[in-house]
Protein backbone atom coordinates (compact mmCIF):
# COMPACT_ATOMS: atom_id res chain seq x y z
CA UNK A 1 0.00 0.00 0.00
CA UNK A 2 2.84 2.38 0.86
CA UNK A 3 4.54 1.65 -2.49
CA UNK A 4 1.28 2.47 -4.29
CA UNK A 5 1.00 5.83 -2.47
CA UNK A 6 4.61 6.74 -3.29
CA UNK A 7 4.09 5.99 -6.98
CA UNK A 8 0.80 7.95 -7.03
CA UNK A 9 2.49 10.89 -5.30
CA UNK A 10 5.37 10.92 -7.85
CA UNK A 11 3.06 10.73 -10.83
CA UNK A 12 0.87 13.46 -9.44
CA UNK A 13 3.75 15.91 -9.09
CA UNK A 14 5.10 18.27 -11.67
CA UNK A 15 5.91 17.41 -15.29
CA UNK A 16 9.67 17.14 -14.70
CA UNK A 17 9.16 14.89 -11.72
CA UNK A 18 7.06 12.52 -13.82
CA UNK A 19 9.72 12.40 -16.55
CA UNK A 20 12.40 11.65 -13.95
CA UNK A 21 10.30 8.84 -12.50
CA UNK A 22 9.77 7.23 -15.91
CA UNK A 23 13.51 7.30 -16.62
CA UNK A 24 14.19 5.60 -13.29
CA UNK A 25 11.68 2.86 -14.13
CA UNK A 26 13.35 2.27 -17.54
CA UNK A 27 16.76 2.01 -15.87
CA UNK A 28 15.46 -0.53 -13.35
CA UNK A 29 13.94 -2.54 -16.20
CA UNK A 30 17.25 -2.72 -18.10
CA UNK A 31 19.13 -3.78 -14.97
CA UNK A 32 16.58 -6.52 -14.27
CA UNK A 33 16.75 -7.89 -17.82
CA UNK A 34 20.54 -7.88 -17.70
CA UNK A 35 20.63 -9.86 -14.47
CA UNK A 36 18.42 -12.64 -15.80
CA UNK A 37 19.70 -12.82 -19.39
CA UNK A 38 22.64 -15.12 -20.12
CA UNK A 39 25.19 -13.67 -22.51
CA UNK A 40 27.51 -16.42 -23.79
CA UNK A 41 31.19 -15.95 -23.27
CA UNK A 42 33.06 -15.24 -26.49
CA UNK A 43 35.34 -18.02 -27.70
CA UNK A 44 38.78 -17.39 -26.18
CA UNK A 45 41.36 -16.30 -28.69
CA UNK A 46 44.74 -17.90 -28.92
CA UNK A 47 47.87 -15.94 -28.16
CA UNK A 48 48.77 -16.05 -31.83
CA UNK A 49 45.40 -14.61 -32.90
CA UNK A 50 45.77 -11.74 -30.42
CA UNK A 51 49.26 -10.98 -31.72
CA UNK A 52 48.09 -11.14 -35.31
CA UNK A 53 45.10 -8.86 -34.73
CA UNK A 54 47.37 -6.41 -32.96
CA UNK A 55 49.56 -6.31 -36.08
CA UNK A 56 46.43 -5.85 -38.21
CA UNK A 57 45.53 -2.75 -36.23
CA UNK A 58 48.96 -1.24 -36.73
CA UNK A 59 49.77 -2.37 -40.28
CA UNK A 60 48.16 -0.52 -43.17
CA UNK A 61 46.24 -2.99 -45.33
CA UNK A 62 45.06 -2.05 -48.80
CA UNK A 63 41.29 -1.83 -49.07
CA UNK A 64 39.83 -4.93 -50.66
CA UNK A 65 38.88 -4.25 -54.27
CA UNK A 66 37.97 -7.34 -56.23
CA UNK A 67 39.60 -7.86 -59.60
CA UNK A 68 36.48 -9.60 -60.89
CA UNK A 69 35.58 -8.56 -64.39
CA UNK A 70 31.90 -8.00 -65.04
CA UNK A 71 29.87 -11.08 -65.92
CA UNK A 72 26.11 -11.31 -66.46
CA UNK A 73 24.18 -11.83 -63.23
CA UNK A 74 22.34 -15.13 -63.17
CA UNK A 75 18.68 -14.34 -62.59
CA UNK A 76 17.45 -17.38 -60.67
CA UNK A 77 16.04 -17.76 -57.16
CA UNK A 78 17.52 -19.67 -54.23
CA UNK A 79 16.13 -23.03 -53.14
CA UNK A 80 17.12 -25.27 -50.22
CA UNK A 81 19.17 -22.54 -48.54
CA UNK A 82 21.68 -23.77 -45.97
CA UNK A 83 23.70 -21.34 -43.82
CA UNK A 84 26.60 -22.55 -41.71
CA UNK A 85 29.85 -21.43 -40.11
CA UNK A 86 32.78 -22.41 -42.30
CA UNK A 87 35.98 -23.15 -40.38
CA UNK A 88 38.99 -22.96 -42.66
CA UNK A 89 42.69 -22.48 -42.05
CA UNK A 90 45.58 -20.33 -43.28
CA UNK A 91 48.96 -21.83 -44.17
CA UNK A 92 52.58 -20.81 -44.61
CA UNK A 93 55.95 -22.54 -44.66
CA UNK A 94 55.73 -23.75 -41.06
CA UNK A 95 52.27 -25.24 -41.57
CA UNK A 96 48.84 -24.16 -40.39
CA UNK A 97 48.97 -20.70 -38.87
CA UNK A 98 45.46 -19.94 -37.61
CA UNK A 99 41.76 -20.59 -38.14
CA UNK A 100 39.43 -18.40 -40.20
CA UNK A 101 35.69 -18.60 -39.55
CA UNK A 102 33.10 -17.21 -41.95
CA UNK A 103 29.35 -17.49 -42.38
CA UNK A 104 28.62 -19.17 -45.73
CA UNK A 105 25.28 -19.78 -47.40
CA UNK A 106 24.67 -22.39 -50.12
CA UNK A 107 21.57 -22.94 -52.24
CA UNK A 108 20.31 -24.72 -55.34
CA UNK A 109 19.52 -22.43 -58.29
CA UNK A 110 19.22 -24.76 -61.31
CA UNK A 111 19.09 -28.45 -62.19
CA UNK A 112 20.38 -29.73 -65.53
CA UNK A 113 18.73 -33.05 -64.75
CA UNK A 114 16.52 -34.69 -65.96
CA UNK A 115 16.29 -32.51 -69.10
CA UNK A 116 19.83 -33.30 -70.30
CA UNK A 117 19.42 -37.04 -69.76
CA UNK A 118 16.13 -37.09 -71.67
CA UNK A 119 17.59 -35.01 -74.50
CA UNK A 120 20.61 -37.30 -74.73
CA UNK A 121 18.52 -40.47 -74.84
CA UNK A 122 16.82 -39.09 -77.95
CA UNK A 123 20.21 -38.92 -79.71
CA UNK A 124 21.16 -42.59 -79.31
CA UNK A 125 19.85 -45.26 -81.71
CA UNK A 126 18.92 -47.85 -79.09
CA UNK A 127 15.53 -49.39 -79.98
CA UNK A 128 16.00 -51.98 -77.23
CA UNK A 129 16.03 -49.12 -74.66
CA UNK A 130 18.51 -50.87 -72.40
CA UNK A 131 20.89 -47.99 -71.68
CA UNK A 132 20.62 -45.61 -68.71
CA UNK A 133 22.10 -42.14 -69.14
CA UNK A 134 23.61 -40.08 -66.32
CA UNK A 135 24.53 -36.42 -66.83
CA UNK A 136 27.21 -35.29 -64.41
CA UNK A 137 30.26 -33.00 -64.09
CA UNK A 138 28.69 -29.69 -65.29
CA UNK A 139 31.49 -27.37 -66.44
CA UNK A 140 30.47 -23.71 -66.86
CA UNK A 141 31.96 -20.47 -68.22
CA UNK A 142 30.68 -17.13 -69.53
CA UNK A 143 31.77 -16.21 -73.06
CA UNK A 144 30.35 -13.26 -75.03
CA UNK A 145 27.35 -13.01 -72.69
CA UNK A 146 26.50 -16.67 -73.19
CA UNK A 147 26.85 -19.30 -70.48
CA UNK A 148 28.59 -22.30 -72.03
CA UNK A 149 27.83 -25.56 -70.26
CA UNK A 150 29.56 -28.90 -70.89
CA UNK A 151 28.44 -32.06 -69.11
CA UNK A 152 29.69 -35.61 -69.07
CA UNK A 153 27.20 -38.21 -70.33
CA UNK A 154 27.90 -41.53 -68.63
CA UNK A 155 26.36 -44.85 -69.64
CA UNK A 156 27.77 -46.77 -66.63
CA UNK A 157 28.54 -50.21 -68.03
CA UNK A 158 29.51 -51.43 -64.55
CA UNK A 159 25.81 -51.64 -63.60
CA UNK A 160 25.46 -54.77 -65.79
CA UNK A 161 28.44 -56.68 -64.37
CA UNK A 162 26.60 -58.46 -61.54
CA UNK A 163 23.94 -60.12 -63.74
CA UNK A 164 25.98 -60.12 -66.97
CA UNK A 165 22.90 -58.71 -68.77
CA UNK A 166 24.82 -56.37 -71.04
CA UNK A 167 22.93 -54.25 -73.59
CA UNK A 168 22.69 -55.53 -77.16
CA UNK A 169 23.87 -52.23 -78.62
CA UNK A 170 27.36 -51.26 -77.56
CA UNK A 171 28.38 -47.60 -77.15
CA UNK A 172 31.42 -46.08 -75.48
CA UNK A 173 31.00 -45.24 -71.79
CA UNK A 174 31.36 -41.47 -71.95
CA UNK A 175 30.39 -38.54 -74.16
CA UNK A 176 30.26 -34.77 -73.69
CA UNK A 177 27.04 -32.76 -73.99
CA UNK A 178 27.11 -28.99 -74.57
CA UNK A 179 24.52 -26.23 -74.55
CA UNK A 180 24.45 -22.43 -74.18
CA UNK A 181 22.10 -20.43 -71.93
CA UNK A 182 21.32 -16.80 -71.17
CA UNK A 183 21.36 -15.37 -67.64
CA UNK A 184 17.80 -16.58 -67.03
CA UNK A 185 18.87 -20.08 -68.07
CA UNK A 186 16.78 -19.92 -71.20
CA UNK A 187 18.43 -22.08 -73.89
CA UNK A 188 20.28 -20.17 -76.61
CA UNK A 189 21.27 -23.33 -78.49
CA UNK A 190 19.89 -26.83 -78.74
CA UNK A 191 21.85 -29.34 -76.70
CA UNK A 192 24.25 -31.46 -78.72
CA UNK A 193 27.04 -33.98 -78.29
CA UNK A 194 30.49 -32.47 -78.50
CA UNK A 195 32.28 -34.33 -81.26
CA UNK A 196 35.54 -35.26 -79.57
CA UNK A 197 36.84 -38.58 -80.94
CA UNK A 198 38.02 -40.92 -78.20
CA UNK A 199 39.77 -44.30 -78.46
CA UNK A 200 37.92 -47.43 -77.40
CA UNK A 201 40.76 -49.07 -75.47
CA UNK A 202 39.08 -50.66 -72.47
CA UNK A 203 35.91 -52.54 -71.62
CA UNK A 204 34.79 -49.71 -69.32
CA UNK A 205 35.85 -46.11 -68.84
CA UNK A 206 36.46 -45.16 -72.46
CA UNK A 207 35.54 -41.74 -73.80
CA UNK A 208 36.17 -38.23 -72.41
CA UNK A 209 35.32 -37.64 -68.73
CA UNK A 210 35.50 -34.91 -66.08
CA UNK A 211 35.32 -31.78 -68.28
CA UNK A 212 36.63 -28.46 -66.95
CA UNK A 213 36.06 -25.37 -69.08
CA UNK A 214 38.02 -22.14 -68.68
CA UNK A 215 39.17 -19.01 -70.53
CA UNK A 216 42.62 -17.60 -71.22
CA UNK A 217 42.17 -14.15 -72.67
CA UNK A 218 39.52 -14.53 -75.38
CA UNK A 219 40.26 -18.26 -75.82
CA UNK A 220 38.01 -20.97 -74.42
CA UNK A 221 39.54 -24.34 -73.54
CA UNK A 222 38.26 -27.59 -72.15
CA UNK A 223 40.30 -30.17 -70.28
CA UNK A 224 39.18 -33.78 -70.14
CA UNK A 225 40.87 -37.02 -69.26
CA UNK A 226 40.79 -40.49 -70.77
CA UNK A 227 42.94 -43.61 -71.00
CA UNK A 228 45.47 -43.39 -73.83
CA UNK A 229 48.23 -45.56 -75.25
CA UNK A 230 51.50 -43.82 -76.08
CA UNK A 231 54.68 -45.00 -77.84
CA UNK A 232 55.71 -48.60 -77.34
CA UNK A 233 52.24 -49.47 -76.10
CA UNK A 234 52.62 -47.69 -72.76
CA UNK A 235 49.40 -46.42 -71.20
CA UNK A 236 48.23 -43.59 -68.94
CA UNK A 237 44.98 -41.97 -67.79
CA UNK A 238 45.92 -38.51 -69.02
CA UNK A 239 44.68 -34.92 -69.23
CA UNK A 240 43.88 -33.60 -72.72
CA UNK A 241 43.12 -30.05 -73.86
CA UNK A 242 40.39 -29.16 -76.37
CA UNK A 243 40.25 -25.75 -78.05
CA UNK A 244 36.52 -25.11 -77.73
CA UNK A 245 36.32 -22.36 -80.36
CA UNK A 246 38.57 -24.00 -82.97
CA UNK A 247 37.62 -27.66 -82.37
CA UNK A 248 41.21 -28.82 -81.99
CA UNK A 249 42.54 -31.54 -79.70
CA UNK A 250 45.91 -31.14 -77.97
CA UNK A 251 47.85 -33.71 -75.97
CA UNK A 252 49.92 -31.69 -73.45
CA UNK A 253 53.66 -32.27 -73.54
CA UNK A 254 55.62 -31.60 -70.35
CA UNK A 255 59.22 -30.76 -71.11
CA UNK A 256 60.78 -31.28 -67.69
CA UNK A 257 59.36 -34.34 -66.03
CA UNK A 258 55.97 -35.47 -64.87
CA UNK A 259 54.12 -38.76 -64.68
CA UNK A 260 55.10 -41.17 -67.45
CA UNK A 261 53.05 -43.84 -69.24
CA UNK A 262 54.02 -47.44 -68.56
CA UNK A 263 53.14 -50.97 -69.70
CA UNK A 264 49.53 -51.96 -69.05
CA UNK A 265 50.72 -54.98 -67.06
CA UNK A 266 52.09 -52.60 -64.40
CA UNK A 267 48.81 -50.74 -63.96
CA UNK A 268 47.52 -47.47 -65.41
CA UNK A 269 49.12 -44.32 -63.91
CA UNK A 270 46.89 -41.25 -63.51
CA UNK A 271 47.68 -37.65 -64.37
CA UNK A 272 44.44 -35.69 -64.06
CA UNK A 273 42.48 -33.07 -62.09
CA UNK A 274 44.63 -30.19 -63.38
CA UNK A 275 43.20 -26.83 -62.23
CA UNK A 276 43.74 -24.12 -64.86
CA UNK A 277 44.14 -20.39 -64.25
CA UNK A 278 44.78 -17.35 -66.43
CA UNK A 279 47.51 -15.06 -65.13
CA UNK A 280 47.44 -11.93 -67.32
CA UNK A 281 46.90 -13.87 -70.53
CA UNK A 282 49.25 -16.78 -69.76
CA UNK A 283 47.93 -20.31 -69.12
CA UNK A 284 48.95 -22.08 -65.94
CA UNK A 285 47.77 -25.28 -64.30
CA UNK A 286 47.93 -26.18 -60.64
CA UNK A 287 48.93 -29.71 -61.55
CA UNK A 288 48.83 -30.90 -57.94
CA UNK A 289 47.86 -29.17 -54.69
CA UNK A 290 49.92 -31.17 -52.19
CA UNK A 291 52.81 -31.34 -52.85
CA UNK A 292 52.37 -28.21 -54.94
CA UNK A 293 53.21 -28.51 -58.62
CA UNK A 294 52.47 -25.76 -61.15
CA UNK A 295 52.70 -25.95 -64.95
CA UNK A 296 53.17 -23.04 -67.33
CA UNK A 297 51.76 -23.80 -70.79
CA UNK A 298 51.51 -22.29 -74.23
CA UNK A 299 48.21 -22.14 -76.10
CA UNK A 300 49.19 -25.31 -77.98
CA UNK A 301 49.73 -27.22 -74.71
CA UNK A 302 53.52 -27.20 -74.54
CA UNK A 303 54.13 -27.16 -70.80
CA UNK A 304 56.88 -27.12 -68.20
CA UNK A 305 56.94 -27.25 -64.42
CA UNK A 306 57.77 -23.93 -62.78
CA UNK A 307 56.99 -25.28 -59.29
CA UNK A 308 57.72 -28.88 -58.44
CA UNK A 309 57.64 -29.72 -54.75
CA UNK A 310 58.26 -33.24 -53.53
CA UNK A 311 60.63 -35.82 -54.92
CA UNK A 312 58.17 -38.34 -56.31
CA UNK A 313 55.10 -38.45 -58.53
CA UNK A 314 53.93 -41.63 -56.85
CA UNK A 315 50.21 -41.35 -56.15
CA UNK A 316 48.50 -42.95 -53.16
CA UNK A 317 44.71 -43.22 -53.08
CA UNK A 318 44.76 -43.47 -49.29
CA UNK A 319 47.19 -40.60 -48.63
CA UNK A 320 46.66 -38.03 -51.40
CA UNK A 321 43.29 -36.68 -50.24
CA UNK A 322 43.04 -33.12 -51.60
CA UNK A 323 42.74 -33.09 -55.40
CA UNK A 324 41.81 -30.67 -58.16
CA UNK A 325 38.19 -29.75 -58.75
CA UNK A 326 37.26 -26.52 -60.53
CA UNK A 327 39.57 -24.14 -62.43
CA UNK A 328 40.95 -21.22 -60.42
CA UNK A 329 39.34 -17.81 -60.94
CA UNK A 330 40.94 -14.48 -60.06
CA UNK A 331 39.45 -12.75 -57.04
CA UNK A 332 41.89 -9.96 -56.27
CA UNK A 333 45.28 -10.29 -57.86
CA UNK A 334 47.37 -12.21 -56.93
CA UNK A 335 44.69 -14.19 -55.05
CA UNK A 336 42.73 -16.84 -56.95
CA UNK A 337 39.98 -19.11 -55.67
CA UNK A 338 38.90 -22.62 -56.67
CA UNK A 339 36.96 -25.49 -55.15
CA UNK A 340 38.88 -28.75 -54.80
CA UNK A 341 37.54 -32.21 -54.10
CA UNK A 342 38.77 -34.50 -51.37
CA UNK A 343 38.76 -38.30 -51.58
CA UNK A 344 38.95 -40.15 -48.28
CA UNK A 345 38.61 -43.84 -47.45
CA UNK A 346 36.75 -44.64 -44.28
CA UNK A 347 36.75 -47.86 -42.32
CA UNK A 348 33.15 -49.06 -41.92
CA UNK A 349 31.83 -51.10 -38.99
CA UNK A 350 31.66 -54.15 -41.25
CA UNK A 351 35.38 -53.84 -41.95
CA UNK A 352 34.89 -52.64 -45.54
CA UNK A 353 36.62 -49.57 -46.91
CA UNK A 354 34.25 -47.00 -48.41
CA UNK A 355 34.96 -43.81 -50.38
CA UNK A 356 34.00 -40.50 -48.80
CA UNK A 357 33.96 -37.28 -50.88
CA UNK A 358 34.06 -33.67 -49.70
CA UNK A 359 34.59 -30.24 -51.30
CA UNK A 360 36.87 -27.43 -50.11
CA UNK A 361 37.52 -23.81 -51.11
CA UNK A 362 41.19 -23.16 -51.88
CA UNK A 363 42.85 -19.73 -52.13
CA UNK A 364 46.05 -19.60 -54.18
CA UNK A 365 48.66 -16.82 -54.37
CA UNK A 366 49.57 -16.73 -58.08
CA UNK A 367 52.55 -14.38 -57.80
CA UNK A 368 54.34 -16.32 -55.06
CA UNK A 369 52.74 -19.63 -56.13
CA UNK A 370 51.60 -20.97 -52.80
CA UNK A 371 48.38 -22.20 -51.21
CA UNK A 372 47.16 -19.60 -48.71
CA UNK A 373 43.88 -20.98 -47.37
CA UNK A 374 41.75 -24.14 -47.39
CA UNK A 375 38.19 -24.33 -46.05
CA UNK A 376 36.50 -27.21 -44.32
CA UNK A 377 33.88 -29.20 -46.25
CA UNK A 378 31.37 -27.00 -48.10
CA UNK A 379 27.97 -27.87 -46.67
CA UNK A 380 24.72 -28.06 -48.64
CA UNK A 381 21.13 -28.72 -47.59
CA UNK A 382 20.44 -32.37 -46.80
CA UNK A 383 17.51 -32.35 -49.23
CA UNK A 384 19.98 -31.66 -52.06
CA UNK A 385 22.25 -34.52 -51.02
CA UNK A 386 19.33 -36.91 -50.70
CA UNK A 387 17.58 -35.83 -53.90
CA UNK A 388 19.47 -38.43 -55.96
CA UNK A 389 20.38 -42.07 -55.30
CA UNK A 390 24.01 -43.08 -54.95
CA UNK A 391 24.97 -44.77 -58.21
CA UNK A 392 28.17 -46.59 -57.20
CA UNK A 393 26.93 -48.27 -54.03
CA UNK A 394 29.71 -50.84 -54.40
CA UNK A 395 32.18 -48.16 -53.31
CA UNK A 396 30.19 -45.35 -51.66
CA UNK A 397 27.73 -45.15 -48.75
CA UNK A 398 27.57 -41.40 -48.07
CA UNK A 399 25.91 -38.81 -50.37
CA UNK A 400 28.18 -36.15 -51.84
CA UNK A 401 28.60 -33.37 -54.38
CA UNK A 402 31.55 -33.24 -56.79
CA UNK A 403 32.73 -29.85 -58.17
CA UNK A 404 33.99 -29.19 -61.73
CA UNK A 405 32.65 -25.74 -62.71
CA UNK A 406 33.05 -22.33 -61.07
CA UNK A 407 31.88 -18.78 -61.85
CA UNK A 408 32.57 -15.70 -59.74
CA UNK A 409 29.62 -13.33 -60.19
CA UNK A 410 30.65 -10.56 -57.79
CA UNK A 411 32.88 -10.24 -54.71
CA UNK A 412 30.33 -12.07 -52.54
CA UNK A 413 28.78 -14.72 -54.82
CA UNK A 414 30.11 -17.68 -56.76
CA UNK A 415 28.42 -20.54 -58.58
CA UNK A 416 29.46 -24.17 -58.52
CA UNK A 417 28.64 -26.73 -61.17
CA UNK A 418 28.45 -30.03 -59.31
CA UNK A 419 27.02 -33.49 -59.70
CA UNK A 420 25.12 -35.20 -56.90
CA UNK A 421 26.09 -38.80 -56.15
CA UNK A 422 27.20 -39.40 -59.80
CA UNK A 423 23.47 -39.23 -60.66
CA UNK A 424 22.40 -35.68 -61.52
CA UNK A 425 23.88 -32.25 -62.29
CA UNK A 426 22.97 -28.96 -60.60
CA UNK A 427 24.15 -25.38 -60.18
CA UNK A 428 24.78 -24.16 -56.62
CA UNK A 429 25.04 -20.55 -55.44
CA UNK A 430 27.48 -19.74 -52.63
CA UNK A 431 27.20 -16.46 -50.71
CA UNK A 432 29.54 -15.01 -48.09
CA UNK A 433 32.78 -14.77 -50.06
CA UNK A 434 33.34 -11.06 -49.48
CA UNK A 435 33.90 -11.27 -45.73
CA UNK A 436 35.87 -14.52 -46.00
CA UNK A 437 38.21 -13.26 -48.72
CA UNK A 438 38.67 -9.90 -47.03
CA UNK A 439 39.81 -11.69 -43.88
CA UNK A 440 42.07 -14.13 -45.76
CA UNK A 441 43.77 -11.38 -47.76
CA UNK A 442 44.21 -9.17 -44.69
CA UNK A 443 45.74 -11.93 -42.62
CA UNK A 444 48.01 -13.07 -45.42
CA UNK A 445 49.31 -9.53 -45.77
CA UNK A 446 50.64 -9.60 -42.22
CA UNK A 447 51.68 -13.24 -41.75
CA UNK A 448 54.60 -12.65 -44.17
CA UNK A 449 54.68 -16.13 -45.67
CA UNK A 450 57.82 -16.93 -47.64
CA UNK A 451 56.37 -20.08 -49.22
CA UNK A 452 53.48 -22.50 -48.87
CA UNK A 453 53.16 -25.39 -46.43
CA UNK A 454 55.34 -28.49 -46.48
CA UNK A 455 54.10 -31.54 -48.45
CA UNK A 456 51.40 -33.46 -46.61
CA UNK A 457 50.12 -30.47 -44.59
CA UNK A 458 46.97 -29.88 -46.65
CA UNK A 459 46.12 -33.59 -46.77
CA UNK A 460 46.38 -33.76 -42.98
CA UNK A 461 44.14 -30.72 -42.57
CA UNK A 462 41.27 -31.97 -44.75
CA UNK A 463 41.45 -35.47 -43.26
CA UNK A 464 41.40 -34.29 -39.63
CA UNK A 465 38.77 -31.66 -40.40
CA UNK A 466 36.43 -34.25 -41.92
CA UNK A 467 37.17 -36.78 -39.18
CA UNK A 468 36.20 -34.19 -36.56
CA UNK A 469 32.98 -33.32 -38.43
CA UNK A 470 31.86 -36.91 -39.05
CA UNK A 471 33.48 -39.07 -36.38
CA UNK A 472 34.68 -41.42 -39.14
CA UNK A 473 38.01 -43.25 -39.08
CA UNK A 474 39.84 -42.49 -42.33
CA UNK A 475 42.83 -44.35 -43.78
CA UNK A 476 46.05 -42.37 -44.16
Amino acid sequence: MKVYRIVAWCIGRRKYTRIFFVLVLVLVLFITVGLFTHIPEPRPKSKRINQLESRLRTKKVTKLESDLSWVPRISLGDHFIHTYLSEGAMFKENGKTFDVDAEISTSLVYSFSPHVEKKTAEMFPDPAHQHVFFANSPAIVWHQNELICVLRIWLDKERYDAKKNYPYNHFQDNYLYTQKFDRHFRPITNGSLLGIPAPNNFRIGDGPIEPRIFKVGSNVFLTINTGLFFEKGNVMDYTLMWDFLRNTMMVPKIANGGIKPRPLSKGIPRDKHWAAYDDRGVLYFVHNLDPLRVLKCTMNASCSFIVHEGTSHKFSDYKNHLRGGTPFEIYQYPYYIAVAHCTLFRRSKSGQTRRYYTTHMVVFHAKERRVVYVSDNIQVHSDILNSAPIVRTTYIDDPFVFPVGLILEDPDIMYLGVHINDYSSVLLRIRGLRRLMHRVIQLDAVQQAKKGPEPGTLHTFVRTSNAKATGYDFHH
